[in-house]
């Protein structure tokens, strides 16, 4: 599965390591683009870019926790230093928080997950306003949640909700500098995050999801690259579902 479709571009992809980052980092790579791969986890994310390496592509790899400032530094300055400057990123990292009762979110439970959606989210998109060249594009990994209410996950949707109010609210700013940001909110994604083995499989045809059923990561990575091609140059500061029409209606009735 080779393209052009991003040759000469630079990519950003966070939590790189697994799941829709190491979908989307392969994916940019297999449509031309050099890829930098940034996760929390070091080792992971080394195996990402050396899966993109061993099917002829270029990445390098950063280990960053997107809640620090300098780590957020770090990823814009290794991308410029190894390939010459910044056209698309993808900041896809967040955590989950257990899910528990509102009454048992802790203030300091709260405080992490918003350090690290939202926070380190603001600080992403503030780099890649400034760093990213012209005709550039930024995308978000928001979530479902972030549209409608998650009892058991209280600070988690809010930092989700806090994440499309983030890019909204850039649009203009982005526009102003001939770039585009988006979100994707996904629903239920069958990744590590949530439990379940690493795929490294890329399919050359996707099959349908099952109606309000489960994604693979490579669902949510081609939306992701769509919103980050030209293809989609219309579209800025929009929150994208990719939920398998979870949230398009009422639960099917036992009838």
């Amino acid at each position: 599965m080779t393209g052009s479709m991003f040759a000469n571009k630079v990519a950003i992809v966070t939590g790189g390591g697994s799941g829709i980052g190491r979908a989307a980092s392969r994916r940019l790579a297999a449509e031309g683009a050099s890829v930098v791969v940034a996760d929390l986890n070091g080792e992971s994310a080394e195996a990402t870019a050396s899966l993109i390496v061993q099917a002829g592509g270029n990445a390098i790899a950063i280990k960053a926790d997107i809640s620090s400032d300098a780590d957020n530094e770090a990823m814009f300055e290794a991308a410029e230093r190894a390939f010459g400057g910044v056209d698309l990123t993808f900041l896809n990292a967040g955590m989950l928080q257990p899910y528990i009762p509102f009454d048992q979110v802790t203030p300091a439970l709260f405080d992490k997950i918003i350090a690290v959606n939202l926070r380190g989210t603001f600080l992403g998109l503030q780099l890649a306003l400034a760093r990213s060249r012209p005709g550039g594009a930024c995308v978000v990994t928001a979530s479902a949640a972030g549209v409608i209410g998650f009892s058991e996950a209280a600070a988690y949707a809010t930092s989700k909700h806090g994440m499309v109010g983030l890019v909204r609210s850039a649009a203009r700013a982005f526009a102003e500098k001939k770039l585009r940001v988006n979100a994707i909110c996904p629903g239920m994604v069958l990744t590590p995050m949530n439990g379940l083995e690493q795929d490294d499989s890329i399919q050359t045809e996707l099959a349908d999801p099952d109606y309000r059923g489960g994604l693979s990561a490579q669902h949510i990575a081609e939306v992701a690259l769509f919103l980050l091609s030209r293809n989609a140059a219309g579209v800025n500061g929009q929150a994208q579902l990719v939920d398998a029409a979870l949230l398009s209606s009422f639960p099917p009735l036992d009838l």
